[in-house]
């Protein structure tokens, strides 16, 4: 009987695992129109996977125009190339006469030869793929800059590209389009007509300026993710960086497209639709990180590899009830036009992001179609709360490409008014028609409010309707994040050897994975602020020389809350230090930085010797958890209010700790910028530095309002939280209402320095249990004692 079921059971796993790996026949090398002929003969390409399903509306064109240019399986359609060469270097070499190619491309996707292959059947989606973000760069590259003290003249990006119809999108919804101009007329321009492309620079010029040695950074360290330059093979360029599948060894893993639902993609025989999140993070796995920690994955550079953390409750396989199992893919949210573009130049990322988390959950009082348009996405303007945004039966034109979803009730619309597309009414629910295959049933908080279905109904009333405010003001991930990568402090060493090279060394005093600060973000909400910048750099030159040694420049703020910013130093924190500033006096004498070699003194008011040149940047860290973060964790923390660390804060009347800036005056440090002779005698004394536990990275504001660091750059709203808003949340911290025994949640939750009743009351369970079973075993062993003795 044993025999017969392990034979069953092995028969069933085998017949699985067969299935399982089964390439299916529309996707199978065996299905071209002309098996081993051209390209695939021989021992040349002949496995390659097909483009699309072969009987796929896009591969049964690109057949077509093949056949017409003498190759029936169509590679020369987008490699050119001659298909009946009889040795290789004839084959990879010229185009048909009837190709728009004029010589074959390894790389048909690269935006350098984009117009002529995916061109052919798309090209308003080049034209506006070319002033994506992702192709110039232009958001990115500006904050690099930024920490650099570079301000260009005009926009910069990977390339230099015009815009000829101005604030205008090409794509969407004319309510979008209106939306967006409104937005850039509010904003006094979000979108640039001309952007240039990052100028070379040669070493004469950075050591006669230092700062241009920003842009030598920027060309050889942040240029190869942008799908705009052909990079060196390890990821994709142009429209093959998201539609084509990379491994962990940077290689190509199948020649099949990935994109919408009706894209099937085969992996070591495993067949999957839509576009893989290992895809995104192949770019958005730095700076911010969001690809990683949506994973749920913990980023330890020093160590080469990831360790697990707890990830975004959309991407978690283990979903609601009723849900099928895995999460969601990054393209179900963002929509088209945040990753094709729309045709403008924006100035930052955040300008095309055009979905909010109310879209598809609403408020407690409103379902998503009940709430007006712009939403979540103010910006500052105020809203008519009865103008209802409804929904869409019809969809854009580019959305009308792939695959499109029956509209049932109809396409719920973004914070913007553009349909989503794979989001739709069904009754009184909402349904997400995810790329992989599946479907979800969205919660929505009006009907869990209506059903009282909270999972914590302390907490979520406490939060959602006692506190209204938090709807009106907060970005709902700045409570339901669990945390966000923070990385404080960055040391980096900038060497040119020979001078036409640079390499670069990074290090970071502080990463932090925890609760961030918090701040308000470019739509006057409240927001996660994670580091920008906030580095030093040594710069080192072709004979070794240290012409910088952990030098910070003097950012160039495009905020016009001046009121608020405080100048930066005008050569760095440690010039103070050189010069033996007296922080006692109103006025002190600075160094000012000329030129490499070359000084002017002036007296400078201690008040505007705090710097922006350190920089903090709102996010969404993509770490989102059904239950939020403690009430007490924003409300009893120095650290989120923007106090900093540590900074005895606990009790509003908690004293004023010292500015980073004092803790630096009193570190010891020293830095300069030396002629040559002086800078080969400095190369030995490398010691000194400012270190973390002496500046504390964390603080934004004293006590006083005195704002330390910067917030953002792009937007006007940018800013740590106001005092207004400061004050109100230290009047509700529960320290401050101990004697009554009241607090932000209505007397269920109380706190006692940091942890919650419920918390030490979980303690004490578990000693008791751990005191049972001491007992138990003490009794246990006096019995047996008993049992075994003879009197």
């Amino acid at each position: 009987m044993l025999r017969r079921c392990l034979i069953t059971w092995c028969s069933i796993l085998l017949w699985v695992g067969v299935a399982w790996s089964a390439v299916p026949p529309e996707m199978s090398p065996q299905r071209y129109p002309a098996v081993g002929k051209g390209c695939l003969s021989g021992e040349c390409h002949s496995g390659h996977a097909p483009i699309r399903a072969h009987d796929s509306d896009m591969a049964k064109q690109i057949y077509m125009l093949g056949a017409a240019q003498g190759d029936p399986n169509g590679c020369v359609v987008c490699h050119g190339g001659d298909p009946v060469a009889l040795w290789e270097r004839r084959l990879h070499h010229g185009a048909p006469a009837e190709s728009l190619l004029t010589e074959f491309t390894a790389t048909p996707a690269a935006m350098s030869v984009v117009d002529k292959t995916c061109g052919q059947c798309h090209k308003g989606r080049v034209y506006n793929l070319r002033r994506s973000g992702m192709a110039t760069g232009t958001g990115h590259i500006s904050a690099i800059l930024q920490g650099w003290g570079i301000k260009p003249e005009q926009p910069v990006g990977v390339a230099t590209i015009l815009d000829f119809d101005g604030a205008l999108p090409s794509v969407g919804t004319p309510e979008y389009q209106a939306y967006m101009i409104g937005l850039d007329q509010r904003q006094n321009g979000i979108f640039a007509e001309r952007i240039v492309a990052v100028p070379e620079q040669n070493w004469s010029d950075i050591e006669t300026n230092p700062a241009l040695a920003g842009y030598k950074y920027v060309r050889s360290e942040c240029t190869s993710c942008h799908i705009g330059t052909l990079n060196n093979g390890e990821k994709g360029s142009g429209c093959a960086a998201c539609h084509l599948r990379y491994g962990e060894d940077k290689k190509v893993v199948t020649h099949s497209l990935q994109g919408t639902r009706k894209s099937k993609v085969v992996v070591d025989g495993k067949t999957t639709t839509g576009i893989a999140l290992e895809s995104c993070a192949q770019c958005h796995s730095e700076g911010k990180r969001i690809a990683t920690s949506y994973a749920g994955l913990l980023h330890l550079p020093e160590l080469r590899k990831y360790r697990a953390m707890r990830d975004d409750v959309h991407h978690n396989g283990m979903n609601r009830y009723g849900n099928p199992l895995g999460g969601l893919l990054c393209q179900d949210c963002h929509s088209t036009r945040a990753m094709h573009g729309t045709g403008n130049i924006a100035l930052s990322g955040r300008v095309n992001v055009e979905i909010e988390c109310s879209d598809c959950h609403g408020t407690t009082d409103k379902f998503p179609w009940e709430l007006p348009v712009g939403w979540q996405d103010e910006f500052g303007s105020v809203l008519v709360q009865d103008d209802t945004r409804g929904t869409a039966e019809i969809l854009p034109f580019e959305q009308q490409v792939g695959t499109v979803y029956r509209s049932e009730g109809g396409y719920l619309l973004t914070a913007r008014g553009n349909p989503f597309g794979n989001v739709i009414r069904r009754g009184q629910a909402v349904v997400v028609h995810s790329a992989s295959g599946r479907s979800y049933e969205v919660p929505l908080l009006k009907s869990i409010a209506q059903r009282y279905a909270w999972k914590t109904p302390a907490r979520a009333i406490a939060a959602k309707i006692s506190h209204p405010k938090h709807f009106e003001s907060l970005e709902c991930y700045s409570c339901h994040s669990a945390w966000a990568p923070q990385e404080y402090g960055t040391h980096l060493l900038v060497d040119f050897k020979p001078s036409d090279v640079l390499y670069t060394a990074r290090r970071t005093e502080q990463l932090q994975w925890r609760n961030p600060v918090l701040g308000i973000n470019g739509e006057g909400r409240v927001s996660p602020l994670i580091p920008l910048q906030q580095q030093d750099v040594t710069l080192v030159a072709p004979d070794d020389a240290v012409l910088l040694r952990r030098h910070i420049f003097n950012a160039h703020t495009a905020q016009k809350n001046s009121t608020t910013i405080y100048n930066a130093l005008y050569k760095s924190i440690e010039d103070l230090l050189v010069h033996r500033v007296d922080t006692s006096r109103e006025e002190t004498a600075l160094s000012v930085y000329d030129s490499a070699s070359a000084y002017a003194e002036q007296t400078v008011p201690l008040r505007n010797l705090l710097s922006t040149s350190f920089t903090m940047t709102p996010l969404a860290p993509h770490t989102v958890t059904r239950n939020a973060r403690p009430c007490e964790s924003c409300h009893v923390s120095s650290k989120a209010l923007g106090y900093g660390d540590d900074s005895g804060f606990g009790v509003a009347s908690a004293p004023l700790k010292e500015s980073w800036l004092q803790a630096a005056l009193r570190s010891g440090s020293q830095t300069e910028i030396l002629d040559r002779e002086s800078a080969r005698r400095m190369v030995s004394r490398r010691s000194g530095h400012i270190s973390a536990p002496q500046v504390p990275y964390t603080q934004l504001v004293t006590r006083k309002g005195k704002q330390l660091q910067q917030v953002g750059f792009h937007w006007e709203l940018s800013s740590p939280l106001s005092e207004a808003q400061r004050d109100i949340m230290e009047e509700q911290n529960p320290f401050a209402r101990l004697r009554t025994g009241s607090n932000v949640t209505e007397g269920t939750i109380m706190v006692v320095g940091k942890y919650e009743i419920d918390a030490i009351a979980a303690s004490a369970a578990i000693l008791g249990i751990i005191l049972f079973v001491i007992v138990s075993a003490f009794m246990y062993t006096r019995r047996g004692r008993d049992k075994n003795d003879p009197n």
